[in-house]
């Protein structure tokens, strides 16, 4: 090995030693370790693929299109944008009620093009201070100035947007823009943003109309509004976002992403977006199985799995809430659920279940539901602030009460037994 390369790998085994230490290491499991286990980690929420019923769908595609070939052979910017593709993107931009439609690799590639692209110098763009990294991703890469205002906060947002106006002519005069961009639900709390007032804020805030609204449902499509079609679609607020990003990794168990945008817009981001110029376009495959997830949202398999979801969503936090012991575990700080006082407000429920821990104790609580062979993930610093780890579940469509009672049980025997330890060491501080 040579000097560079040695001294290379000792300064990065620091940094994965500290990130050990910490507790905060990546480990992706093989597949041998989550093989059997009750899922509760996976963003599968519909239970399409462990279903079995989007592999059937997908092949269904594949025998309807029997000359299809693998690869695209080409980015968008030339000969990668084949008849599928153009097919797939009049079909969403139908189906999600847009003027036009832009399909991406995924759905990080997307908001870094957007982000980086489409704000020009002399803009501001004004975000929800937990937008995801690839927001902010392509923030960092593009030229117009960025200003964060409180998670999910209208007043906030008001008052960044009226100080922004008040101290630059060129917003309150109209000729410069300020885009907005917020998530449906926030993939980390779960918590979901409050469109209504947020598009009232800035109608009011900037009455000259030089606002873009932009959204990302990566975690609402599927399984929210209309055939799942999302939250916009669900309130009608469709000619209030410009741009609209709706994941297909999620809900819907394939890959890839889709803007939803005007005519102009796409334009731009295929002659502007480097993460489309310089990369493959999606292959037939991708696509295949995209098309047959939006034909399952459609039919009443669809409807029943989205209401079935729900009903699971109300169970888990109900019965995990109302739990005896919750109350006490809560008043102790060995548990919390960021969204509890909002959750019951709500008329859908997110399946991002976020339960926070004491610092440094997630993975602990991991470890110990995965042990019981139910699979769960834990999330640190930096994916989340500091002091705020957690074990984050996702609930499924498939998930049976038996499952959910059983986790639920073991976390609440799991807190139990800290709140245990914690006690004695009050007492000898208090002595």
């Amino acid at each position: 090995m040579s000097i560079g390369r040695e001294l290379l790998c000792q300064n990065l085994q620091v940094l994965l030693d500290r990130r050990r230490e910490e507790g905060r290491l990546y480990e992706p499991a093989s597949p041998d370790e989550f093989e059997g286990t009750v899922d509760f980690g996976s963003n599968d929420t519909l239970s399409l693929s462990a279903s079995g019923i989007l592999t059937e769908a997908f092949l269904h595609q594949l025998e309807r299109h029997p000359h299809f070939t693998i690869g695209a052979n080409a980015s968008r910017a030339f000969e990668g944008t084949k008849q599928y593709i153009v097919d797939i993107e009049r079909d969403l931009a139908h189906f999600h009620n847009a003027e036009d439609a832009l399909f991406f690799g995924s759905g990080y590639d997307a908001n870094t093009a957007i982000w980086s692209a489409i704000p020009q110098p002399g803009d501001f763009i004004v975000f929800d201070e937990l937008v995801h990294s690839s927001i902010r991703e392509g923030m960092r890469l593009g030229r117009a100035k960025s200003i964060p205002f409180c998670h999910n906060d209208s007043l906030s947002l008001r008052k960044r947007l009226e100080e922004l106006r008040d101290q630059n002519v060129e917003v309150a005069e109209g000729r410069s823009l300020v885009f907005i961009p917020i998530e449906s639900i926030y993939s980390m709390d779960g918590d979901v943003a409050p469109l209504h007032e947020m598009v009232n804020v800035a109608y009011d805030t900037l009455p000259r109309g030089n606002y873009i609204l932009s959204i990302d449902e990566a975690h609402s499509n599927g399984i929210i509004g209309p055939s799942g079609s999302g939250m916009v679609q669900l309130y009608e607020l469709e000619n209030e976002f410009s741009i609209r990003l709706h994941t297909c990794g999620k809900a819907l168990a394939s890959a890839g992403a889709v803007v939803l945008c005007n005519s102009t817009i796409k334009e731009a981001l295929i002659n502007y977006g480097r993460n489309i110029i310089f990369t493959t376009a999606p292959s037939f495959t991708t696509v295949a199985a995209v098309r047959a997830a939006y034909e399952i949202l459609a039919t009443q398999e669809g409807h029943m799995r989205q209401e079935r979801l729900q009903k699971n969503i109300w169970y888990f936090y109900w019965t995990l809430t109302k739990h005896p012991q919750w109350e006490d575990v809560k008043e102790r700080n060995i548990l919390s659920l960021p969204i509890e006082k909002t959750w019951y407000t709500r008329p859908f429920k997110s399946p991002i279940v976020p339960i926070i821990t004491k610092p440094r104790q997630a993975h602990s609580l991991c470890k110990r539901l995965r042990r019981a062979r139910y699979w769960v993930n834990s999330v640190d610093y930096p994916t989340v602030p500091k002091g705020t780890g957690r074990v984050r579940l996702m609930i499924h469509a498939d998930n049976t009460r038996e499952e959910m009672d059983g986790v639920i049980q073991l976390i609440m025997n799991w807190a139990t037994e800290h709140s245990e330890q914690i006690e004695p060491v009050q007492i000898m501080a208090k002595m």
